[in-house]
């Protein structure tokens, strides 16, 4: 898809589309490795290993030690990440610029990250207010790649999938969008190397956030 797309309603990914979160995920991340005694890995490490939510991101932290230290690591996790949500992440640059200039559309925020944490972040930056709908990691809900929240989305919005466009820096917003036949967007600016990303075939690739106001009118 080459030309500009009339979309009625923007779903946003969160970390790594909106916002960068690596650093205070991997100080999360490390807290509680370090409170099982465990070594501590690097902010890139962490970084690829986001995506599939928080017990997922601490499994693949620990390795090995998951099958004995993962409630623990959570416990840990948790408290840390409460207290230091925002000490580093920051929307990317032309983030603010892009939810100011589609004040008019509809927004939803999908993420896999727990909703009690997606909710904080927004608002400790002060964006939540751009999106009449939010949903984050949550029980009962199947993460992406399912479509099923997409659906919920659209169901809430009482909108076809022909006027709906995800935008996201992981391979799961991809597959998502495309499994709900809406219109998809990547992000290369993320956690994800562009060239994965490509080779799901997404309708629209952005090198900047910026870009997507020459995308969607």
């Amino acid at each position: 898809m080459k030309n500009k797309y009339a979309a009625d309603l923007l779903i946003f990914d969160l970390d790594g589309t909106l916002v960068d979160t690596r650093r205070d995920l991997a100080n999360a991340v490390n807290y509680a490795l370090r409170q099982l005694g465990k070594n501590e890995v690097e902010v890139d490490t962490v970084t690829g290993y986001v995506g599939d939510g928080v017990r997922k991101l601490l499994e693949r932290a620990l390795g090995h030690a998951a099958k004995t230290g993962l409630e623990t690591a959570h416990r840990h996790f948790r408290s840390y990440y409460h207290e230091h949500i925002a000490d580093f992440s920051q929307p990317y640059p032309g983030v603010r610029e892009v939810l100011a200039h589609f004040a008019r559309k509809q927004k939803a925020i999908l993420t896999n990250k727990p909703q009690e944490f997606t909710e904080a972040l927004l608002q400790r930056l002060d964006i939540r207010r751009h999106f009449a709908m939010v949903i984050g990691g949550q029980p009962n809900l199947k993460l992406k790649p399912d479509p099923e929240a997409v659906f919920k989305i659209l169901h809430h919005f009482n909108l076809p999938a022909s006027r709906v466009l995800i935008i996201g820096d992981g391979e799961n917003d991809i597959l998502a969008g495309q499994a709900a036949k809406i219109v998809t967007c990547a992000v290369a600016y993320g956690f994800r190397p562009e060239e994965k990303l490509r080779a799901l075939q997404p309708d629209f690739v952005l090198a900047a956030p910026a870009e997507l106001m020459n995308v969607v009118f």
